[in-house]
């Protein structure tokens, strides 16, 4: 799968290569990122980056799993789609964020992020966590799941979750995507997006995002998707202004 280029109203674009809702920015206390170089100042008049990323052509079909284990709760069969697309062609659970800024708002404490598995899926699929902040690992379902995490700048667990056992803690201190799967049931999977600032959102159903309060300057902005792989372009936010963009991920044969 080869990826396309991003159409843009204002913006240069670059390609680049593979790696790994709109974020709910209710006010909250703020944290350090322990390894961030990031500084907090006060943002005076700044601009909004919004937009819609979309996806361009055929959309994958969904991938059958057959259940030979555990069949009462996960059923005969799983179907799971590598590309979520909306009506109107948005793209679900992409990742946009600026790669290069510096200095900007505060990063806010969520409430405890939680990673549910309900239903033999983890769910949200996409998850973005402040670095510091631990996550909250649930198993609603009345079997064992194990919980895998495949990570490069922090410490990878692969823990069994009973249905007994309520809540297990994963703590990253460092900025970068990491894979989480069940090695019981192989269709099950998710990503946690570990961040060191507030410039990070996450496509909504109708691939929609907002970057709010960036202030004014020039900046490189990333499109990631999991199946789809990573693009960048050159963005320019003007104090005040709110920048409207269109990005396109394109899937060859």
């Amino acid at each position: 799968m080869r990826i396309g280029q991003a159409g843009l109203a204002a913006g240069l674009v670059a390609c680049g290569t593979e790696t790994p809702p709109v974020e709910d920015r209710t006010a909250r206390e703020p944290v350090a990122a322990p390894t961030s170089n990031y500084v907090t100042v006060e943002v005076v008049n700044g601009g909004t980056i919004s937009g819609t990323v979309r996806y361009s052509g055929v959309v994958p079909a969904p991938r059958s799993f057959p259940v030979t284990d555990d069949a009462e709760t996960c059923g005969p069969s799983q179907s799971i789609r590598s590309v979520v697309v909306g009506s109107r062609g948005g793209l679900a659970d992409a990742v946009v964020s600026l790669v290069d800024i510096r200095r900007g708002e505060a990063l806010a404490v969520p409430p405890p992020p939680v990673l549910d598995q309900r239903g033999c899926r983890f769910t949200p699929h996409v998850l973005l966590v402040p670095a510091g902040v631990p996550v909250r690992v649930l198993n609603n379902d009345p079997l064992t799941h194990n919980v895998h995490t495949a990570a490069f700048e922090n410490r990878s667990v692969n823990r069994s979750q009973p249905a007994g056992l309520e809540v297990i803690e994963l703590d990253f201190e460092s900025a970068e995507k990491v894979k989480v799967k069940c090695d019981l049931h192989p269709w099950m999977s998710a990503w946690i997006v570990v961040t060191d600032h507030p410039y990070h959102a996450i496509t909504d159903g109708a691939g929609a995002f907002e970057l709010p309060n960036v202030p004014p300057g020039e900046y490189t902005l990333e499109t990631w998707h999991e199946s789809l792989g990573t693009i960048r372009q050159a963005v320019t936010i003007l104090a005040g202004e709110t920048l409207d963009l269109t990005v396109d991920l394109v899937a060859g044969d």
